[in-house]
């Protein structure tokens, strides 16, 4: 389903997909997130150097860094083509002597950060930062990230104005990075590429993709079915039964990944460690399992109604990785 997914995404922008791999796989392992996207996607995308280093052991594709990579270290990103954000003329200095080093024309990625960010300039620093850039004689691949929807117009007026700055003083933009998962399943499609990462998972900010589905699947094992009586308390101070209930009681808990807010929505009574009890009316008779996720579910609804955000639990889901799975249909 990761590949199906990103396929999906790649024909709903109608441009090629970076593949966001963050967090080792959002907790799923890299390995495993490289191996079912491999041939789908145009390149990934990670938080730091050591997060670079350790999907090198996997692909050779092309990798963006988010973060700030300490001027130390840009020439080992760049070694194992990695890309970094340049943001002052320190870090350019560091790139362009690597390119020269390497007899290739410079290349960098420059970003217009909207809010407290990991990178980037700000976008008043732009017209600053541009003669340094046609000094240099760098080709620049300008990137943000839209951090509010609902301010999405504004920050992409910033976008295209810094563009604007850049093309004044003569520096050349081949490419722009703007979009990820929430603004596209939006229908904001900007960009030469989009970044996607839990969208992967199949989750849209709510927005219907085609094609885009759950690839998780997150189930319980059904101990036992039991009817108790009026004013038990299921769990340690759990939910307490306001009527008879059947009760089904689940080797599930937040110790598996299910978040325990859950506790009291969608028919949950209670919420433990490794234990949780739902209403039996909620399972077909004789189940064996209930199922929580699978590729017919709402992620993102799973994400509400356990108030939390989606990134949360499919990161969760998959650090613990003992009651969820991916999905394996490509």
């Amino acid at each position: 389903m990761l590949a199906a997914n990103a396929k999906a995404w790649r024909d709903f922008a109608r441009v090629p997909v970076r593949a966001v791999v963050k967090s080792d796989g959002y907790g799923w392992g890299l390995e495993t997130m490289v191996r079912a996207l491999e041939s789908t996607v145009q390149s990934y995308c990670v938080a730091d150097a050591d997060e670079l280093r350790a999907l090198r052991a996997y692909t050779n594709a092309p990798v963006i860094v988010f973060g700030t990579v300490p001027l130390a270290r840009f020439g080992e990103v760049l070694d194992a083509d990695g890309q970094p954000s340049v943001s002052n003329v320190q870090e350019l200095a560091a790139a362009a002597q690597w390119f020269r080093a390497h007899s290739k024309p410079l290349r960098v990625r420059v970003g217009l950060r909207m809010s407290a960010a990991w990178s980037g300039l700000d976008p008043r620093d732009v017209a600053r930062f541009a003669p340094e850039l046609r000094a240099a004689s760098a080709e620049v691949e300008a990137w943000t990230h839209i951090t509010d929807l609902d301010d999405s117009e504004r920050q992409l007026e910033l976008f295209e104005k810094a563009l604007e700055e850049l093309s004044r003083a003569g520096v050349r933009v081949s490419d722009t990075d703007i979009c990820s998962t929430f603004p596209l399943a939006r229908g904001i499609r900007r960009g030469s590429s989009v970044r996607i990462g839990v969208g992967l998972f199949g989750a849209t900010g709510g927005p219907a993709v085609p094609g885009v589905a759950c690839a998780l699947r997150f189930s319980a094992p059904v101990l036992r079915v039991e009817r108790h009586s009026a004013g038990t308390r299921i769990g340690y101070g759990g939910t307490m039964l306001g009527m008879d209930c059947t009760v089904a009681m689940l080797r599930c808990g937040f110790g598996d990944g299910l978040p325990a807010s859950m506790e009291g929505k969608n028919g949950v009574l209670m919420a433990g460690m490794q234990y949780s009890a739902v209403r039996a009316d909620a399972l077909p008779a004789d189940a064996r399992e209930y199922v929580w996720l699978d590729r017919q579910a709402d992620l993102d609804e799973f994400a509400r109604a356990a108030a939390r955000p989606v990134h949360e639990i499919v990161t969760h889901l998959g650090s613990c990785a003992r009651a969820a799975r991916l999905e394996e249909t490509a």
